[in-house]
């Protein structure tokens, strides 16, 4: 390797040196992994797992690449664990609104409520679900969180579908996959947005419209089909 006068290459670090630069970090092993995760995530949310790479963690965390397989085991664990972490507000207080709601009408609607404004009031997060979304593939297990909310959410439809309270020829899953993919959606392209309506409406007066719709739109779409064609006056739904 070229050495340019006055520079030397600096020594490749012993497993002993490694051993005692990670020694404060192995004494603190709470901190270490908030340390990591930390890392993990802002590297993650603005690269993309794919092309961050376990060094970059380690050396944005402060602390040596064996401390990460000693936490977290390899990449795929780190990235399901920062997963974990950054939803898991959220899930528990959808888990609640599951448990607790008495209308599955109103858990619908709250959720699609709460789940918009979470995204309105936290932007990284659909760059960050864009990058999970991305990561998925054939191989991908969904997160603890993640599996819980879709069988107590499915569950919860399926026992209204038997009572009669919203329409029983719907999937379950399907219902929950609209409600996630609309305030997304949204989000997602909400620059060409409003680029295409080129007028003067504030982005926030324009998120509150369309949260408006969406909402009435995805609640028509799951009530009975008797109760939406008497709402509508009991005329052709086509007209």
């Amino acid at each position: 390797m070229p050495i340019t006068l006055g520079q030397h290459p600096a020594p490749e670090s012993s497993p002993d040196s490694q051993s005692a630069e990670d020694a404060p970090r192995r004494r603190d092993p709470e901190a270490t992994r908030r340390a990591l995760l930390d890392a993990a995530e802002e590297l993650f949310t603005l690269q993309g797992p794919s092309a961050t790479s376990l060094a970059q963690v380690a050396k944005k965390a402060g602390v040596t690449k064996s401390l990460i397989h000693h936490h977290f085991g390899s990449k795929e664990e780190l990235w399901t664990e920062v997963q974990e972490r950054y939803f898991s507000e959220y899930f528990e207080a959808q888990k609640a609104m599951i448990q607790s709601s008495e209308s599955t009408e109103s858990l619908l609607r709250d959720s699609l409520v709460t789940y918009f404004r979470f995204l309105q009031t936290h932007p990284e997060s659909v760059r960050f679900l864009t990058w999970t979304f991305a990561a998925k593939d054939d191989d991908h297990c969904p997160t603890k969180h993640e599996e819980e909310l879709f069988e107590l959410g499915i569950a919860r439809i399926r026992e209204s579908q038997a009572k009669g309270e919203i329409r029983a020829d719907l999937e379950p899953f399907f219902i929950i996959k609209t409600l996630i993919s609309l305030p997304f959606a949204w989000f997602q392209t909400h620059d060409e947005t409003l680029a295409l309506l080129d007028g003067d409406v504030e982005p926030q007066a324009l998120d509150d419209l369309y949260l408006r719709d969406m909402v009435e739109i995805f609640l028509h779409g799951v009530r009975p089909a008797d109760v939406a064609k008497e709402e509508a006056g009991g005329g052709d739904p086509e007209k």
